[in-house]
């Protein structure tokens, strides 16, 4: 583990305070390291940054910043991180701009799509923001959603890991990766047209999407998958003020996903669809 010894200045300035403790960017680095965070891994992070304690520092931009660094500290130069920025662009009938589409996941998100040195897949409904070493292996994505030449199958190829940073495990959406690889029936490959801008280029595509059948009941329950996973040791927590930080192996969780919907093809969901 590879703790800081002499943290810049920066990384003790108190981001909330909770039951009167402070919580700094050298909190949020010992909580990923003791997830098992190191140099060289890849990252793909889902966030709520609100539920760990009351704000102590009232620069937007600083505590933003803050954060990000804290998670580049620990995964290091020869490190990735990927967070979400979907849009849903075209889903809801809107063109794709690659540079302006705001992310629609968070306020983490939304600034580090926006730093100098983070590209943006060019993914019309579930873009991702990328820094790092392997950020061009991950700008070269297919056109669909969830199949192993996506983000999240590109995840997996390269043995990463999923962080929940205060989300609940609910914002995992690796999940339907999982279930596309393994047929699901309660969903279906739809297609999405519309316009992307991207720089100086206007254009026509069209990109696919797992979905899910409507007035089917198919409701998506991850409590129980939550549960099993954190009683098998896979997935691991973390208390950091009022938040709870989680990380798992993205092999991992596929590979036990699939067992699982071996067992039970619908042990994602709330109850059997009415297909």
């Amino acid at each position: 583990m590879d703790l800081i010894q002499s943290p810049k200045a920066e990384f003790l300035t108190p981001l909330f305070t909770y039951n009167d403790a402070a919580i700094s960017s050298l909190d949020f680095v010992k909580a990923l390291q003791n997830l098992g965070i190191t140099k060289g891994d890849t990252v793909y992070m889902t966030s709520d940054i609100a539920v760990f304690g009351k704000l102590a520092v009232f620069n937007r931009q600083f505590l933003l910043d803050s954060i990000i660094e804290a998670v580049i500290e620990v995964v290091g130069d020869q490190g990735t991180i990927i967070m979400p920025t979907f849009s849903y662009s075209f889903c809801n009938g809107e063109s794709f701009n690659v540079a302006e589409s705001k992310s629609t996941v968070g306020v983490l998100t939304e600034h580090f799509r926006q730093r100098s040195d983070v590209k943006r897949t060019v993914q019309p409904i579930f873009s991702a923001a990328v820094w790092g070493e392997k950020q061009d292996f991950f700008m070269n994505i297919g056109h669909d959603s969830f199949d192993n030449d996506s983000i999240f199958g590109k995840l997996r190829r390269v043995k990463g890991k999923f962080v929940c940073l205060g989300a609940p495990f609910h914002s995992c959406t690796y999940i339907h990766h999982i279930e596309q690889m393994h047929g699901c029936n309660y969903r279906y490959i739809k297609t999405f047209s519309g316009t992307i801008i991207n720089d100086d280029q206007v254009y026509e595509d069209s990109y696919t999407f797992f979905v899910r059948y409507l007035g089917k009941n198919v409701n998506l329950d991850t409590n129980p998958l939550e549960k099993h996973l954190l009683s098998k040791g896979l997935l691991d927590q973390v208390t950091l003020g009022n938040g709870i930080i989680q990380c798992i192996s993205s092999e991992e969780l596929f590979a036990e996903g699939c067992k699982l919907l071996d067992s039970d093809p619908y042990f994602f969901l709330e109850g059997e669809p009415n297909l």
